[in-house]
């Protein structure tokens, strides 16, 4: 074969084999799937997203105007989800690109954009950075059609535009849980302040040395607006209902506010701070909420109130705050001046002048024995003592301090397990106007009826 020849062949072959390459390659090409959206993505527009502070977003789903405020987003009638409404500047606003033009756009309902289903737009104070119009749905692509700024320009832009634009209210709004206790046996203290009603404070103590039932019937006990502790009116039932009110807040109506604005409802300076602290079942977890109440609504009586740790502006009922707030402390009190157990004391010595009565209680061989004035007496005869003490109930919550004369009735009560209990000493002074004063761990804060005292001061005699 002529060298000619040769080459020639070489050349054919050279050049199939480049075909044949080409050929594989431009097939490889065409079955391989492509992504047309990412490939033609080019920025519309671009603007500071750090410096927006205000946006504006009407669609279908949701109306709203979020403002910022340093780094949180408001609005004011809802509290934000912060997550969610900060996508807008960070996913949206930053990447204002498009997939394509529309090459001779149709009118405008063709593309939906003659009511769009979604209006954005962005502010830095008040200059406008970008209106976003967004329209229908492409039909054969994940894509919506949108115009910017009023142009009549029609672009096509990605899906991502729909899923932020177009949500319900629901997403942009962050779910607020309040405060729910499980039950009055989870309270354990209540404290009221302020002046807009009279203030109080309620404990819960399953180890109140004062309270000698023995079996806990009186944990719960009043150190305000008494000065010495005065229990609270387990047995009557008074304080169990008003514990129910404590147990969940739920508000008329709840709004989002600034921290700067709640001065503007009375809150920077509230009438009322109401706290209440509860634990677990098991009482090894400790939780608290506070409410501070603060200006009354004039057209419907309710108050505007806030929950500590929560920018959020409440509307409570006149009824709830008045429920858990004007709480008249004297008639949730237990009114005896002390509860007679018989078996939790050792002696207990009443003198009324010249009369004594000395009730002493010990146990012997396993079992009780009641002596009176050193005599014993029946079990029976035990109770019927006691009842007559019980009889001893306070009229008013009077505060007063100790008169100088001698007092017309002297209890003191000596208790057997002195680790548990305390002693006590009640005083009775003679009043006015048919009340006498009654003095309970030193101090006097509540009056007696005259007749009540006179009536057991002649028991004492019989």
């Amino acid at each position: 074969m002529k060298r000619s020849s040769i080459i020639s062949l070489g050349l054919l072959i050279a050049a199939a084999i480049g075909l044949t390459v080409l050929f594989i390659v431009l097939k490889n090409k065409e079955n391989k799937p492509t992504d047309p959206e990412k490939e033609n993505f080019f920025t519309v527009k671009t603007i500071d997203v750090g410096s927006v502070d205000r946006i504006s977003l009407k669609s279908t789903l949701y109306d709203a105007v979020f403002t910022k405020q340093e780094d949180t987003w408001y609005n004011d009638a809802d509290l934000l989800n912060q997550s969610a409404v900060t996508q807008i500047p960070e996913s949206l606003l930053a990447n204002l690109r498009a997939i394509g033009k529309v090459d001779n756009p149709a009118p405008d309902e063709e593309y939906g954009l003659d009511a769009p289903a979604a209006v954005l737009e962005a502010y830095a104070g008040d200059t406008r950075l970008v209106r976003i119009e967004l329209g229908n749905k492409v039909p054969t692509k994940n894509c919506y059609y949108a115009r910017f700024d009023g142009e009549k320009t029609v672009y096509t832009v990605a899906e991502n535009y729909g899923r932020i634009l177009l949500r319900e209210k629901s997403y942009f709004v962050k779910a607020v849980t309040m405060p729910g206790i499980p039950g009055i046996k989870n309270i354990d203290e209540i404290i009221l302040e302020g002046d807009l009603f009279p203030a109080f404070h309620a404990v819960k103590d399953k180890n109140n040395p004062y309270d000698y039932s023995g079996s806990g019937v009186l944990p719960w006990y009043f150190t305000t607006p008494y000065r010495a502790q005065w229990e609270a009116d387990i047995i009557g039932g008074n304080w169990m209902n008003q514990l129910e009110y404590y147990l969940s807040i739920h508000p008329e109506d709840m709004r989002t506010a600034k921290p700067d604005e709640f001065a503007e409802y009375g809150l920077d300076n509230p009438g009322a701070t109401l706290t209440v602290r509860y634990s677990n079942d098991s009482g090894t977890e400790q939780n608290s909420y506070t409410i501070y109440i603060g200006n009354q609504i004039e057209e419907t009586g309710s108050y505007y109130a806030r929950l500590k740790g929560m920018d959020a502006l409440l509307v409570l009922s006149y009824a709830k705050v008045h429920m858990l707030c004007d709480v008249d402390v004297f008639q949730n009190t237990y009114h005896a001046v002390f509860y007679p157990s018989i078996r939790t004391f050792s002696k207990v010595t009443v003198r009324a002048g010249s009369a004594l009565q000395v009730f002493t209680h010990e146990v012997k061989d396993g079992a009780d024995i009641y002596l009176l004035n050193g005599r014993e007496i029946t079990n029976a005869d035990a109770l019927s003592w006691a009842q007559a003490v019980v009889s001893l109930k306070t009229a008013s919550f009077r505060p007063t301090e100790t008169p100088e004369s001698e007092p017309i009735l002297t209890i003191t009560v000596e208790v057997e397990d002195k680790t548990r209990f305390k002693d006590m000493t009640i005083r009775i002074f003679r009043g006015e106007e048919g009340k006498d004063i009654v003095e309970r761990l030193g101090v006097c804060d509540c009056t007696i009826d005259s007749r009540a005292v006179d009536d057991f001061i002649k028991m004492l005699g019989g």
